[in-house]
């Protein structure tokens, strides 16, 4: 929220946790649905952080896993452990259960102004 709101960008919460996403953000007009994501996990490498797309939990004593549907949101805010922010446009994430913060996705780096 301390991204969008520095930049003047309105965010609005979810009245509850049932949404597949955590905020609305009013960005040039548009309402957008954000998935927020954090990491503190290393690859094997300890070179690149590794998100986790998936959730899960449930109810009743049953654990469900929800793959990553890129329909479910407009954009994967992810902030690691460090620091670094991302803001990812959800149909350019192909993977359903984890990303690899690799130089690829170092376009979609944002920072507080």
């Amino acid at each position: 929220m301390a991204y969008y709101t520095t930049n003047c960008i309105p965010v609005m919460l979810p009245l509850n946790d049932t949404q597949k996403y955590d905020l609305i953000i009013d960005k040039d007009n548009k309402l957008q649905r954000v998935s927020v994501k954090t990491t503190q996990h290393l690859n094997k490498a300890e070179t690149n952080y590794i998100v986790r797309l998936c959730n899960s939990g449930g109810s009743s004593g049953k654990s469900i896993i929800r793959k990553f549907d890129k329909t479910s949101c407009d954009i994967v805010f992810i902030l690691t452990i460090e620091g670094t922010m991302y803001e990812i446009p959800s149909e350019n994430i192909d993977a359903i259960t984890e990303l690899t913060l690799t130089d690829k996705w170092n376009n979609y780096i944002v920072t507080l102004n």
